[in-house]
């Protein structure tokens, strides 16, 4: 494994070089808290771009064990993490500088459902962190100087302020987990209650706009509340006794704006 001064080394040495010269960068480098990994560099600064991926130690990284305890928490975790590496990319790395698709450090960002990723992987001994980088460049000549902050401090700042518990909100973290088990508590619980679907009390279901899937949130805003012939309740894990609205097995007409 090399180190992250022989990465700034191999920077240095294709300075001025044509952009296949970035080629010389694959392979995995030691940045202490995690390791780097150059897996494909592409062909030029149009085409896809390139895949990265880190490793952090679960010590270094220091997120307790219950966040990804079970495979409801799990999932909800690596969400949570993807989303938060996404957000920090976009402040931290600045956009497009340069030809094509250089200066871009992104992942797949989430849209508003919890699902499964493989943009962020718990593995027994680390993390894994898989995210695009569109190494820069002008023309087709490689841009060392943006190279050399986007790899030795853009990476690590994005990676340190979104992979790392001891900077992140763990409030907004354990909410997001307990969340999406608790959601999954009733989904499961559904069918031993002959129904096909839950929609909770207080739910915001308009939303933001017929391209936005975001909750409506401006003007005024009705809370779900559901009629008494159909509500049941549910007791999931986290937060308590929670009411909604039953939808039973058979036909179910809902009319209505």
């Amino acid at each position: 494994m090399r180190t992250r001064e022989e990465l700034q080394r191999i920077l240095s040495s294709i300075d001025g070089r044509g952009y296949k010269a970035y080629k010389e960068l694959k392979g995995h480098y030691d940045f202490h808290d995690f390791v780097l990994f150059v897996d494909h560099v592409q062909s030029d600064p149009f085409a896809s771009p390139s895949r990265f991926r880190v490793h952090i130690p679960h010590h270094a990284a220091g997120f307790p064990a219950d966040t990804f305890g079970n495979k409801s928490r799990e999932i909800a975790f690596r969400d949570f993490l993807t989303r938060e590496f996404s957000q920090r990319a976009k402040e931290i790395s600045g956009g497009n500088r340069g030809t094509g698709k250089s200066g871009l450090i992104a992942v797949d960002a989430p849209g508003q459902e919890i699902l499964e990723r493989t943009s962020i992987l718990v593995r027994n001994e680390y993390i894994e962190v898989r995210f695009y980088v569109g190494l820069p460049a002008q023309g087709r000549t490689v841009l060392i100087k943006v190279a050399e902050s986007m790899l030795l401090q853009e990476i690590p700042r994005i990676i340190g302020s979104s992979i790392f518990y001891c900077n992140i909100d763990s409030k907004k973290l354990y909410s997001h987990i307990e969340t999406a088990e608790d959601a999954d508590f009733i989904r499961k619980g559904l069918s031993g209650h002959g129904l096909i679907s839950f929609v909770a009390d207080g739910s915001i279901l308009p939303r933001a706009s017929g391209v936005d899937s975001r909750p409506l949130d401006k003007g005024h805003v009705v809370p779900f509340e559901s009629p008494p012939s159909l509500q049941v309740s549910f007791n999931p894990p986290n937060f308590g006794r929670i009411t909604g609205l039953g939808i039973r097995k058979g036909v179910t007409l809902i009319v209505g704006g």
